[in-house]
């Protein structure tokens, strides 16, 4: 999972929701964008946002473009309902349940994607280059020491 977004608390029903997301599952983010754009129901432009925001986040924190992309995970979950009443016959109430939706979608990279990643070396590891050899140290104080002979105190055991 490269990304995911989510929307809680739609105020619109589960089943009108799952009936768009049915038709985007598994697909590519550019195709599934043609699919929302042409939907004609309300669900594909919440769909659409979100699917706007989960992209934007994969380009943001990832780094990967959105053609390398497909939805993984997409789910409509119900969330509460509102209850309301109607008049009915008889000086009675009906129930109607307006309920609402907590959508959830996640994004992966593509297989052909994540080859290609892993074909690439990581941006921290360079290869390594051998050390060069040490040079003779000429001219520094260090060798000018190393080459003085040291004097033997006199009456030194």
């Amino acid at each position: 999972m490269i990304s995911k977004a989510s929307v809680m608390y739609v105020r619109i029903a589960p089943r009108k929701v799952r009936y768009v997301i049915d038709l985007i599952r598994k697909k590519k983010v550019r195709e599934a964008e043609g699919i929302l754009s042409g939907s004609p129901r309300r669900a594909g432009e919440i769909i659409s946002k979100l699917l706007a925001q989960a992209v934007d986040a994969a380009q943001k924190n990832s780094q990967v473009p959105a053609e390398n992309l497909f939805i993984s995970k997409v789910t409509a979950d119900g969330g509460p309902s509102m209850r309301r009443f109607r008049a009915a016959s008889m000086g009675r109430a009906s129930l109607i349940k307006k309920r609402t939706s907590h959508i959830h979608l996640e994004l992966d990279m593509t297989k052909a994607a994540q080859a290609a990643e892993s074909a690439k070396p990581a941006k921290g590891a360079e290869t390594k280059k051998a050390p060069a050899p040490a040079k003779a140290a000429t001219g520094t104080k260090k060798a000018a020491a190393a080459k003085k002979p040291t004097k033997k105190l006199v009456g030194a055991k």
